[in-house]
């Protein structure tokens, strides 16, 4: 088994310190989120998505710091099938990241009319969840929209306060009157006229971007790894030849002649 070269053994540990380390952090935000979903929950069951989601952050940054640890042990102590172990390892982790970070680019690509019915509520928005009734409520305020495509139509028997309009000259000019009809009164009232949708679709495109950019950046941060290792095996199973030398008991019998 041939030495590996001391500058690329340094740096080979330099790298899969620095991984074992993102990975680390990777859990510390895995823990920080649970504990940030838990708290926002109340402690309430939670849906099978949030689960699977919690249990791959969990996996992802235990295996990412496991083979570290495997990689490490093996240039120190010089075992091939240690490097061999962290190399296959750390290629299926980049595997996992290439394919997530391939979805969401062509997720970012989606057309307004596959939008328009994957983000589309699956029932009026006054019968959906608390959670998904605050974040309409957010969006509506943030950027004065009101429901999904049809204005307040989308809202069901229900007209929120984020749609109604305040008596502001500059917002009005964006807004269309209505007549509420209640048992007591008929009142008129101003609400937004642009719906929300062109804002979902865009700023689901810019979160799918954005993903997809971190993927590529952690991928590129994790290949690093694996070719350091192949590397080094090349070298460790590269075979010294070393030159034949022979040795004889007997004195030389070459003549010298004096040099004047």
């Amino acid at each position: 088994m041939a030495p590996v070269k001391a500058c690329l053994r340094r740096t080979f540990i330099i790298v899969d310190v620095v991984i074992g380390i993102l990975g680390i952090i990777w859990l510390a935000l895995s823990l920080f989120l649970h504990g940030h979903y838990h708290g926002i929950k109340g402690g309430q069951n939670y849906e099978s998505d949030a689960i699977a989601g919690f249990s791959s952050l969990y996996a992802f940054g235990v295996w990412v710091a496991l083979m570290c640890a495997v990689g490490l042990y093996g240039i120190l102590k010089k075992k091939q099938w240690a490097l061999i172990v962290f190399s296959v390892g750390m290629i299926l982790v980049c595997l996992v990241f290439l394919v997530t970070a391939l979805s969401a680019v062509i997720s970012s690509c989606m057309t307004e009319e596959y939008a328009k019915v994957a983000l589309k509520p699956e029932k009026p928005l006054d019968e959906e969840t608390e959670e998904i009734q605050a974040q309409y409520d957010s969006l509506q305020s943030m950027f004065h929209c009101c429901g999904f495509l049809n204005g307040t139509h989308d809202w069901g028997s229900i007209i929120p306060g984020s749609c109604q309009c305040p008596d502001t000259p500059e917002i009005l000019e964006h807004c269309i009157s209505l007549n509420v009809t209640s048992p007591e009164r008929t009142e008129e009232i101003n609400v937004y006229e642009q719906p929300c949708f062109p804002y979902l679709f865009h700023f689901h495109r810019m979160i799918y971007r954005i993903v997809a950019a971190f993927h590529f950046t952690i991928l590129l941060c994790l290949v690093v790894g694996p070719v350091l290792s192949i590397v080094i095996l090349c070298q460790m199973r590269r075979k010294t030849i070393a030159p034949p030398v022979a040795f004889t008991t007997h004195a030389s019998d070459s003549k010298y002649t004096e040099l004047r």
